[in-house]
């Protein structure tokens, strides 16, 4: 594939994105593919610009056409990135005759789109003078097998997987799960993978649901999830939810972050772990002695007094593979309750784990 056919289809697949053309594209390759192209795009200020255009309105005229024609110069004048997409999409070679893909243009001029396999891309002018580029893209997918790795759903981003009811009185409600759920035995059967979550719904399933919790809490602030874009050192996805208990005195922060390998989130680890005192610098920190939890972890408490008061809170922040994250522990007036801390601990760390196994999160709370 050529440099201008490689950067017709990446625009393609970023514009399928974010217009919601397509039913398909949601999968781990194609996101992945866009998250290539945005970090790279947004690390220089004339690309990042075209970026934020089409980002305002993807259909607006000429914001297509603008996004490809900035995409083709940067992959010309950067080998390093149009190596790491063509990596990105590479797949063992398959026979010709086993793909078979279609093609079918709207018949509405304005609203059509022209669908090729599982990527659509909206029939505008600038869409349709690329139709001959990405007739050749398709031609050279049906050689290389390339095609498909939209549907490989079950294939980490990059590269291979590695061998790497609370008590009344706490106002938790009652245990929603017996001993052991929600540790490493909800994976069972699974080999334990070191691997990249670069797909946008499995890495928001991450965050704990109500199911996770404790009955008795309550959303308080929807999950997230944020694509990085510039100084990402690694990093792809920022995500995290916040929930509450009945009392509304009773508060888990949960908040984590996907990288593109098990090195970028060790030293991110480290850097987080040496700069977190400085995060709260109002609220006093203490080392606390908890249980390893995951591949790294760190505990902290801390206690502010509000002037009526004393209020408690406790960290944990770890490591589980290519993911990092931090559950924060609010309890109020309420002296904080380690053993919950470290449950919900290793909640978010089990759940890390489910997503980088393959699977949709599941692990629930328990002590």
């Amino acid at each position: 594939m050529d440099t201008a056919a490689l950067a017709a289809w990446v625009t393609s697949v970023i514009t399928g994105i974010a217009t919601g053309v397509g039913s398909r594209l949601g999968s781990v390759a194609a996101d992945q593919v866009s998250l290539v192209a945005r970090q790279r795009l947004g690390a220089d200020e004339d690309s990042r610009r075209v970026l934020e255009r089409f980002d305002g309105d993807p259909t607006a005229p000429g914001a297509e056409d603008d996004l490809r024609t900035r995409l083709l110069a940067v992959i010309e004048q950067d080998p390093d990135f149009a190596a790491r997409l063509r990596n990105t999409v590479g797949l063992p070679v398959a026979p010709p005759s086993a793909l078979t893909q279609h093609v079918h243009v709207g018949r509405d001029v304005k609203n059509g789109a022209i669908a090729i396999g599982p990527v659509s891309i909206r029939k505008t002018p600038g869409a349709m003078a690329a139709l001959a580029i990405v007739t050749v893209i398709v031609l050279a997918f049906a050689v290389n097998g390339v095609v498909n790795v939209l549907n490989a759903d079950d294939r980490p981003a990059y590269g291979t997987p590695q061998d790497a009811a609370p008590s009344p009185a706490t106002g938790h409600g009652t245990q929603p799960a017996s001993a052991g759920e929600g540790t490493q035995s909800t994976t069972q059967g699974v080999r334990n993978k070191a691997a990249v979550v670069g797909d946008t719904a499995l890495t928001e399933a991450i965050a704990p649901d109500l199911q996770a919790m404790p009955s008795g809490w309550s959303l308080q602030k929807k999950p997230f999830v944020t694509a990085c874009i510039k100084d990402c050192s690694g990093r792809l996805y920022t995500g995290g939810v916040v929930l509450e208990d009945s009392s509304g005195d009773t508060e888990a922060v949960f908040n984590y972050w996907t990288y593109d390998s098990v090195d970028s989130a060790t030293a991110a680890y480290q850097r987080y772990v040496n700069n977190f005192h400085g995060t709260l610098s109002t609220d006093p920190l203490s080392p606390m002695s908890l249980a390893q939890i995951g591949d790294n972890s760190t505990a902290y408490s801390s206690r502010h007094y509000d002037g009526a008061a004393t209020k408690y809170k406790g960290f944990v922040i770890l490591r589980v593979g290519t993911v990092i994250g931090q559950a924060e522990y609010n309890t109020g007036y309420d002296k904080l309750d380690t053993a919950w801390l470290a449950a919900y601990a290793r909640l978010l760390a089990d759940r890390a784990q489910q997503a980088q196994n393959g699977q949709t999160p599941s692990a629930r709370a328990a002590l």
